[in-house]
């Protein structure tokens, strides 16, 4: 009975540990697989579009975004990438001044630290962040970034919009 008990408890501890390590794997680059597994570990749904590199991401409360591997050894296959850019862009509150856009971003850089925030050229107010796998990231970690860069927009929402929370 004691050798079933003991067996039992070692066998939790093995697929425990086994998911664990799936976490802590590190990642010397990143690949599209990759990226699809740090996303599904936040509730966001991807799609891509044929012939095109970028993903078409969408997060949990309606956040959209483009992901796209970067610094690739092949570009073309995605492979043995270094970095992870995803950008999401917003449009000003129709009463919103050019003083208060500008407002808004800079609060937004000075108070979070998960991304930056910028008006394009084309009036687009966008916020990206940008990953980097030199020297190993953990699969967690990679995750992790991911989802504290949307909740870091989320926050964004109420310096452009003056609320908690907005759909996008």
């Amino acid at each position: 009975m004691r050798f079933t008990k003991v067996m039992l408890v070692a066998a939790a501890i093995a697929v425990s540990s086994s998911a664990s390590a799936q976490d802590t794997a590190v990642l010397e680059t990143f690949s599209r697989a990759d990226f699809a597994e740090a996303l599904a570990a936040n509730n966001a749904t991807h799609e891509s579009t044929e012939g095109e590199r970028n993903l078409k991401i969408t997060f949990s409360g309606g956040i959209r975004a483009d992901g796209l591997l970067l610094a690739c050894q092949d570009e073309a296959s995605e492979s043995e990438c270094y970095g992870t850019s995803i950008l999401a862009t917003f449009s000003p509150a129709e009463d919103a001044s050019a003083e208060d856009v500008q407002r808004a971003i800079n609060e937004y850089n000075y108070n979070e630290n998960f991304g930056r925030a910028y008006l394009a050229p084309d009036g687009k107010i966008s916020a990206r962040m940008y990953i980097i796998s030199d020297g190993g990231i953990t699969k967690a970690n990679y995750a992790r970034q991911i989802g504290l860069w949307v909740a870091s927009l989320e926050d964004f929402f109420g310096y452009l919009y003056g609320e908690d929370k907005a759909s996008v």
